[in-house]
């Protein structure tokens, strides 16, 4: 596939791997051109002789999942790329791209694809009360999901400001956001009190690296090579010294959970 990107964009060879002009135009491509037209294109998916044939495939799914994102007819894909291609072929053409801006971009639209589809809201309320723009410029998961319940509302792409401008914000949006949020304690029975040793150790958690959790107490030559992640992480723990749920069981009504006290066995 880059092979043929390079045949019919031969501007695409050589591209520098940073261009702050390029980052800032796609940006600005993305929150105009194509978040305006996703949104009426998507208004339009819900006019009952499209969305019968089309998108009514989407919306089979009520309750949301990752993979519910990309659950789409060919036409819709289609249309959706088209949009998508906006802002990674302008740049390109005024030889102002760069490979941050492209490869950002397609990871920008995944994440936030599978994010919006994920049915688990977890944008703390802190964000929204210390950035009040936030809600304008990304939507949540549970922002998609009324979507998803009531049809006819919250049609935007990734920023809700046209939804907020063209008066189709579900009025429970900020009721259903806080309540997602307001979860019961888990209180557990039983606890098991863990803690790191090596500063390699970090990588053999089940958060980690699966083939290392399984060689524990194990370090390999090539985990040399990202002691720059492992200080940031030896800081991090340092900085948020909190434990955090490692593992967790229920047998019948009994809970286990094993904690991990974020603290190396030179801090313990």
């Amino acid at each position: 596939m880059i092979y043929i990107g390079y045949m019919i964009f031969p501007m695409a060879a050589g591209l520098p791997w940073w261009r702050t002009d390029g980052v800032i135009l796609t940006a600005i491509l993305h929150a105009g051109p194509v978040e305006f037209l996703y949104y009426w294109l998507h208004r339009a998916l819900h006019h009952h002789y499209l969305y019968s044939r089309y998108h009514s495939h989407h919306h089979s799914s009520i309750v949301t999942e990752p993979i519910t994102s990309v659950t789409h007819p060919f036409a819709e894909m289609f249309a959706y790329f088209t949009l998508f291609a906006i802002p990674m072929l302008t740049p390109l053409f005024f030889y102002k791209s760069s490979v941050a801006a492209i490869y950002g971009y397609i990871f920008y639209i995944d994440f936030m694809n599978n994010m919006g589809h994920c049915n688990f809201e977890f944008f703390p309320k802190k964000l929204l009360s210390f950035f009040p723009l936030f809600k304008y410029l990304s939507y949540t998961p549970s922002f998609h999901s009324l979507h998803h319940t009531k049809f006819r509302a919250n049609y935007s792409l990734f920023m809700p400001i046209y939804d907020y401008i063209y008066g189709t914000v579900d009025k429970t949006t900020d009721a259903t956001y806080e309540s997602c949020l307001k979860r019961p304690k888990d209180s557990p029975d039983v606890v098991h009190l863990t803690h790191l040793t090596s500063f390699d150790s970090v990588y053999q958690l089940r958060l980690g690296f699966s083939s290392f959790a399984s060689n524990p107490h194990k370090s390999k030559w090539y985990l040399h090579l990202m002691w720059p992640f492992t200080m940031l992480s030896m800081i991090m723990t340092w900085i948020f010294g909190r434990a955090i749920v490692l593992e967790s069981n229920t047998f019948n009504d009994l809970k286990l959970q094993c904690w991990l006290i974020p603290r190396f066995r030179t801090q313990v």
